[in-house]
């Protein structure tokens, strides 16, 4: 918890479950119940409130009928409900592609509580399924098991909320991201940064120089200022074409993959298989170089040498997105409340 920069942090274990929620002080959260299969907590941010229900349903039917009858409560008449997480049932067939058919009767009780307590699907991006069996061949099974449902209350509460489904990685299932406002941050280009591992690259000095030696006519100050910025705009395209390219790849083979995995849940195919597994393997090594261009964004120095662990390296960066200034008083008693004051201000 010390190191994912949480304050506080509930478990469902003593029960029986594998559940973790970690928060931090900022919110004021309390326990409302809990089992072997899910968490409900009382979450409270400023003026807003609403009842957070985290699931993690078990495999088999008779256990989850205990978990619909459980999460069925007076509150959710009243408070703006969310329940999110790993419910290990489908909504319909159209939700899972290879393996062995789903239980029809367990799909409609799932369909009967959804419905019972007008629950609605939270908006989403992503992949079609978000639980694949990490088989080969045409044992390799895909679902959607892992959603997110609200009321109406919710609904009107945080009306923009959406899900967005990451690509799996180390896990079996896709990880599951949950925005509920937009980011104040997010105006305007971002500001121009020099990266210090640009300096190590062998062709930097040359193609610094290149530009530098373009000529520009006026004073001295003016050439200066000119050059400058002329080198800024020139660096950030060959940050993008060099440094850049990680990310980049990364993205063509997440759609690549996708693309194949799609074309292999229509019908099986030799050929379709051996690229899908070369791909897979193509991925994981851009993976790696990309946790290693994260540890540098971070200004973490490896403790130990080889150890690839993007998780931690994107608990740093995130630790940083979140150190801004939200708001700022100037030494002349000027007094800025939002972020895009402070943006227009320094304009």
């Amino acid at each position: 918890m010390r190191l994912l920069k949480f304050d506080e942090a509930i478990s469902n274990e003593t029960d029986g479950g594998k559940i973790w929620v970690f928060w931090k002080n900022e919110l004021d959260v309390q326990v409302v119940r809990m089992s072997s299969q899910f968490v409900s907590l009382c979450i409270t941010e400023g003026s807003n409130h609403f009842l957070g229900n985290f699931i993690y349903a078990k495999c088999n039917r008779l256990e989850r009928q205990l978990l619909w009858e459980e999460l069925n409560s007076d509150k959710r008449d009243v408070e703006p409900c969310l329940f999110a997480g790993d419910f290990n049932v489908i909504r319909s067939d159209i939700e899972r592609c290879g393996g062995r058919p789903r239980n029809r009767v367990a799909i409609d009780e799932f369909n009967r509580w959804i419905h019972q307590g007008g629950l609605l699907e939270m908006n989403s991006q992503g992949g079609k399924f978000t639980w694949c069996n990490g088989q080969q061949g045409l044992s390799r099974a895909w679902a959607k098991l892992d959603r997110v449902l609200l009321d109406a209350n919710f609904l009107s509460l945080f009306p923009t909320a959406h899900c967005l489904y990451l690509p799996r990685t180390t896990s079996d299932h896709c990880p599951m991201v949950i925005e509920f406002l937009s980011d104040p941050f997010s105006y305007g280009s971002p500001p121009f940064r020099f990266q210090q591992m640009w300096v190590e690259h062998p062709d930097f000095m040359t193609f610094v120089q290149n530009v530098w030696s373009e000529s520009v006519i006026g004073s001295g100050l003016f050439k200066l200022a000119t050059k400058l910025k002329k080198l800024k705009v020139a660096l950030r395209v060959w940050n993008k074409s060099v440094f850049g390219r990680t990310y980049n790849q990364i993205a063509i083979l997440e759609d690549k993959i996708e693309n194949l995995e799609n074309l292999l849940q229509r019908g099986w195919d030799d050929d379709i298989e051996r690229e899908l597994v070369r791909s897979s393997n193509e991925l994981s090594s851009w993976r790696i170089r990309e946790d290693i261009r994260l540890a540098q964004i971070a200004k973490i120095k490896w403790r130990m040498d080889g150890d690839r662990n993007t998780k931690f390296f994107h608990v740093w960066l995130s630790n940083k997105k979140h150190r801004k200034i939200h708001q700022l008083r100037t030494s002349n008693g000027l007094e800025f409340n939002s972020p895009e004051e402070i943006h227009l201000w320094s304009c």
